[in-house]
């Protein structure tokens, strides 16, 4: 297996990915500093464009039959953490148990952590590579519950973040697949439902099999 972004290389990673090289660190991801931003005359904020577009390529780079769901889904998590996913802890250990019981070995590609955030503090922690490096369950559980606490559903924030990033489409997505106008018309759709979570595409859940929570890196340590 290949080796893993160390917390500082994953945040130099994304970050030299981003155009011009932009990284946003945040103290908590999905937190917006609206004394800071600036906007360009098509309304979108630099701080958005600086947040976000070095995740969307990281992953565009791994992923590249990333679909418009699957960028909303990152873009959400991004926001949201997993708290969308916790219902109850006990629903919770259950899932991550029929789910690790079904594993099988890491893909060719598959890095141990993904960014959700471009500090690297969020991230998704893919299950098959930490169950190959001797790693437990539990801690992949604790720290997902532990995360959900600490980033609890905030509707008015979700909708504020992806109505910004819906604004900054044209900029994050230069030159990516899906196209702007893709991305825009989908968040629309979105936000008429409130920005609901949602599940992966089914091409993407076929190619690349997700297995994975999301967590704040520091709770895995």
């Amino acid at each position: 297996m290949k080796s893993t972004h160390t917390r500082a290389g994953l945040a130099l990673t994304i970050a030299v990915l981003a155009a011009g090289g932009a990284c946003a660190c945040t103290s908590e991801p999905g937190t917006r500093d609206t004394g800071a931003a600036t906007t360009n005359d098509a309304g979108c904020d630099e701080e958005t464009t600086a947040r976000y577009t070095p995740v969307i390529r990281w992953h565009s780079e791994r992923y590249p039959d990333l679909e418009v769901e699957d960028l909303y889904k990152l873009l959400h998590q991004s926001v949201a953490g997993p708290a969308h996913a916790i219902e109850d802890p006990e629903m919770a250990r259950q899932w991550l148990e029929r789910e690790w019981n079904g594993l099988d070995e890491p893909l060719d590609t598959e890095e141990l952590y993904e960014p959700l955030s471009s500090d690297g503090r969020l991230v998704r922690v893919n299950l098959r590579p930490w169950r190959a490096a001797g790693h437990s369950p539990e801690m992949v559980l604790s720290a997902f519950v532990r995360t959900a606490g600490t980033l609890p559903p905030d509707t008015a924030r979700i909708r504020i973040e992806l109505d910004a990033i819906s604004a900054c489409s044209d900029r994050i997505a230069d030159g990516l697949s899906p196209s702007a106008q893709t991305i825009r018309s989908f968040f629309d759709d979105q936000s008429r439902d409130g920005y609901p979570a949602i599940h992966h595409s089914e091409e993407y859940s076929q190619r690349y099999r997700p297995a994975y929570r999301v967590v704040l890196r520091s709770y895995l340590d």
